[in-house]
């Protein structure tokens, strides 16, 4: 099992950042694939669940047969916080999600051009990073998972997505993603969602499942490979464990595409 035992804050890029180094950081000078997410992250909770191995005893088969020998089982993890979930997390305007609330501002590529060009730059030059795209991934839960999709459509930097509950209900992002292709045909995309997602009062919410399918099938067509994994429960259950999956999937497979 892996143990993230080094945590920092940082603040580059106008946005807070909190890193997780793995034990063996302080005693050795190899370099560590980097895992960056959108938002909080319970990451202690997500690594108490990551294998050794990098392999998860309820793997689906279809994911465990091209499980390398010796997965790479440390790697660097940096959450970086918006300075608003709604708006940095939304690629363009949009109607409230509730009464009360705000209209989402649409700032995603701002936060996406932070992320790329201020913040990863900085790590790649303070830490010891693998900063190839196939050393680097983009999570999200979320609006997060939303905004780690958008962003394989602005940058080349990442070899690997993953968008956990993803709110790929948002208006108009399906048919945007139709309309344009990711920077990178050698892309990685790991999705999930709870079976109970699409039962939301929120009608445009209660989508989430249509859509989700919708972006499967598009980006079969558009990248190297495409993982759809259904998880129990509905939006908020098991995130650790969630993010755990997104994990095991990513450290087996950094080297087939």
């Amino acid at each position: 099992m892996m143990k993230h035992s080094m945590e920092h804050s940082i603040q580059t890029g106008g946005l807070l950042c909190r890193l997780w180094l793995p034990a063996s950081y302080a005693d050795t000078d190899k370099r560590y694939p980097v895992i960056y997410i959108n938002g909080e992250a319970p990451v202690q909770e997500i690594t108490a669940k990551v294998t050794g191995t990098g392999i998860r005893e309820d793997m689906p088969e279809d994911m465990s047969k091209d499980v390398p020998e010796g997965a790479q089982e440390e790697f660097i993890i940096v959450c970086v916080q918006p300075a608003s979930w709604n708006d940095d997390f939304t690629p363009w305007r949009a109607p409230a999600f509730r009464c009360g609330e705000a209209d989402p501002a649409g700032k995603a590529d701002a936060y996406i051009d932070r992320l790329t060009r201020e913040i990863k730059p900085y790590m790649d030059a303070h830490y010891r990073t693998m900063p190839e795209p196939e050393n680097t991934a983009l999570f999200g839960y979320s609006l997060g998972g939303l905004a780690a999709l958008y962003a394989i459509y602005q940058t080349e930097l990442f070899g690997a997505a993953a968008s956990l509950s993803g709110s790929l209900w948002y208006d108009g992002f399906c048919a945007y993603m139709e309309k344009n292709k990711p920077l990178r045909d050698d892309m990685r995309i790991y999705l999930s969602l709870g079976d109970k997602e699409s039962e939301s009062r929120n009608p445009r919410m209660s989508r989430v499942a249509d859509c989700t399918r919708k972006a499967e099938a598009v980006l079969d067509r558009q990248v190297c490979s495409v993982y759809f994994e259904w998880n129990k429960g509905g939006h908020f259950q098991d995130i650790p464990g969630r993010f755990a999956k997104a994990v095991d999937w990513w450290l087996r497979g950094r080297k087939i595409c």
